[in-house]
Order: C-alpha cells, then structure tokens, then sequence
C-alpha cells in the first residue's frame, strides 16, 4: 500500500513524512547527507576531484593552456566551466545536447567565476595583454540525485586546489615564454565557497540537501553559498517566496556545512599532495 500511495500521490505521500518531522531516507529535516571527496585521482588531469554528497556524483578535471587575454580584461585568465548529465546519471535525463539542469548548473558556476567569488582570476595573468592561463573545468556527473550545484562547486574548488601547472614566465628582451616542464606551482589564491541547496515546500517546511525527487517535489529550490560566515551568492529559481526567519535560519545551516566542506578539502588536498 506504500508504495502505491507513493506512486499514485506522490507529494501526499511525502508530507506524512514532514509532518512528523522526518524524511523517507531517515534523515531529519535540516539534515545533510554524508560527503566524501577524494583528489587528485584523475592521472591524466592537471588537477582533479571526485565528490559524493549522497548518492549524486561529480568528477571534476581541469586541463590548462595558455593564451591571450580578452582586450576589456588584459590583466585576467579564464576559467571555463563545463557540467555535463550524461543519460546514464539518471533515468530522467535524455541523450542529446545539454538539458536545462545542465545549461542552469554551467551558468551558476559561471557567475560564481566571473564575481571572483571561486579566485581572483588576475592570478592566472602571467603577462598583462600577451599571456594568461585558460582553465577548462569539465564537471561530469555520473550520478543525479540531488544538489548537483553543491556538489558541482565542492568538486571545483577541490580541483582547483589540486591543480598543479608548469612555472611559466615572460621574457621581454626574447618576447616569448619560458617555462621548465619539471617545476610545477599552485595557486594559493583559490577561495572556499561552499554552495548548500534547501528545499521550500507550501506549508513553510525547509529541509537541507533535498534529494532529486525532493526537489521536484517541493515548492521552491534556494541555494546558498558561503565562505566561511559569510554569504558571497544567493540563487533562487522561482518557487515559493522566503521571509526573513527563513534565510536567517537557512544562512545558519549552510555555516555549518561550510566548516565540514573545508575540512573534507583540506584533508583530500593535503592526502593527494602527500602522495605525489
């Protein structure tokens, strides 16, 4: 009867959940799930993450190239955000081009890039209108149930903390580049953002890290990112409206997972260096 209850009224059957402050996995409202992230495993990657919140998953691999920067920003490097959902991360994604979830997820790391809120992108400049770095991060999911963003910017910034280049500098009397292969840099100007999705259903209910079936279930979607107390982007696609109490009591949620996400980077970061 469950299961057919589940099947026939799907939302009905989730509410007598919320009402008893609770969630089908067990989980109770503001609870998050389980997180783990391993760096650095991708060989054939510059820099490279593989994150689980849950069952969704995201591997991240940044490879780099050089090249000119754009003539409006001469003194910036680039970094180019790439999420893709194949059709096996889930049943409800089709083969084809990219989808809406796909395209929105892309954009969102995008503006996080261009507002300097992941790093300071005039780091990546290694001469002012001649020559920059060119990050291409592709973000793969193999497994959508849920919070793709906060998995999506966990795996990033991971990657980019990860990421390990040739030195490179400019010689003006030659004017060309010289780099040695063998020397290796990072970049210790990588921010840590960390982006946590709550859920908004009709009767004022919130619960944290929603599940994909969660999430098209309730009334509104908002996702917070943060780093460290404070709130650097706010993104809510439509839905249900929040009042003040709300975002206080979402801000307070997602500084707690901001310390856990921050931990997790720097012990995978640190593990992969170590290893190296």
């Amino acid at each position: 009867m469950a299961t057919d209850h589940k099947t026939l009224q799907p939302l009905e059957f989730y509410k007598t959940f919320l009402d008893r402050k609770s969630r089908p996995d067990g989980r109770k409202l503001l609870e998050f799930r389980k997180m783990t992230l391993n760096a650095g495993s991708i060989g054939t990657a510059d820099g490279s993450a593989i994150v689980k919140c849950g069952n969704t998953t995201v591997i991240c691999g940044i490879k780099a190239e050089l090249a000119a920067p754009e003539r409006e920003e001469p003194s910036k490097g680039f970094i180019i955000p790439n999420v893709t959902l194949p059709s096996l991360c889930s049943s409800q994604i089709k083969s084809g081009p990219p989808g809406e979830t796909a395209q929105a997820a892309t954009q969102f790391i995008a503006e996080l890039v261009n507002n300097n809120i992941i790093m300071d992108l005039e780091t990546l400049c290694i001469k002012v209108s001649k020559w920059a770095w060119v990050l291409h991060c592709d973000l793969l999911c193999i497994n959508l149930d849920g919070s793709l963003l906060d998995a999506c910017v966990m795996a990033l910034v991971a990657a980019l903390k990860n990421l390990k280049l040739p030195i490179v500098s400019y010689d003006e009397e030659m004017d060309k580049l010289i780099s040695n292969p063998d020397e290796k840099m990072g970049f210790d100007t990588i921010k840590q953002p960390v982006t946590s999705t709550f859920s908004l259903f009709d009767n004022g209910i919130l619960i944290s890290d929603p599940t994909f079936e969660e999430e098209q279930l309730a009334a509104g979607l908002t996702s917070i990112t943060m780093e460290g107390t404070s709130v650097t982007h706010m993104y809510k696609p439509g839905g249900c409206t929040l009042d003040e109490k709300q975002v206080k009591k979402l801000i307070q949620q997602s500084e707690l997972k901001t310390k856990e996400v921050a931990r997790l980077i720097e012990e995978a970061c640190s593990s992969s260096i170590a290893e190296r």
